[in-house]
């Protein structure tokens, strides 16, 4: 189990839910469970889409003993807020989010594994950050492993619980967002305009294989799709 608990989503907040779901459906996610409104997937990451006020991407992590979380997040020298009883709110590096709610069975929901058929393959939720060394330190003390780091050009270091893999990015500071990555081609972006609308932007020359797409969901979401190296 990860350290957080046994099941994760991305949790997003928005005032427009039916607007938001709706942008979704037209980039790959569906619905997974009709008992649970807001559970969306596209095989690659969970989501839970709620209606609120809007806040940025945050990991909403499902644990069988909020109790034992608290322990071991404060022997890792962690500090949380909240309630073993109701929840544990956790402040991670640049504006990441994270949050610690009780498991019921209902909540163990496990990722297909297949690509996006509209968006291609899920590289990360990239968390910007000033310090990468840094958020990668404060990332293994609630249980990640590194995966991946680099200082050639933008520093990164890549980590991965076994539930959710995040890529902390030397960058402006931006609420999270998620990296896809696709065999970009004329013909992908013009579907991919076709389906966004003016929510879908096109930087670059996908002649060129320099393309990048950015579909912003209202100011709920960003998602950006690069093109695959190989």
């Amino acid at each position: 189990m990860a350290l957080l608990g046994h099941c994760a989503r991305l949790w997003l907040r928005t005032p427009h839910l039916e607007n938001l779901a709706e942008q979704l459906v037209t980039i790959g996610f569906d619905q997974t469970d009709p008992a649970v409104h807001g559970r969306m997937s596209d095989g690659q990451i969970l989501l839970h889409v709620a209606h609120g006020e809007l806040q940025p991407p945050a990991l909403l992590y499902h644990a069988p003993s909020l109790q034992s979380v608290g322990d071991r997040l404060t022997s890792a020298g962690i500090a949380f807020e909240g309630s073993f009883a109701d929840h544990l709110d956790l402040l991670g590096p640049g504006q990441l989010r994270v949050r610690v709610v009780p498991a019921a069975a209902a909540d163990m929901e496990e990722r297909s594994g297949e690509d996006n058929h509209d968006l291609g393959f899920l590289d990360a939720i990239v968390v910007p950050v000033n310090d990468v060394n840094e958020a990668a330190t404060w990332a293994q003390r609630c249980g990640f492993f590194i995966i991946e780091s680099s200082e050639v050009g933008m520093p990164m270091v890549d980590v991965t619980d076994g539930l959710v893999k995040m890529s902390f990015r030397k960058q402006e500071l931006l609420a999270p967002y998620l990296h896809y990555t696709a065999d970009i081609d004329e013909e992908w972006c013009e579907a991919l305009k076709e389906r966004c609308g003016a929510s879908c932007v096109i930087h670059g020359d996908a002649l060129v294989r320099d393309c990048v797409a950015q579909i912003t969901l209202g100011d709920a979401l960003t998602i950006m799709v690069t093109a695959d190296e190989f």
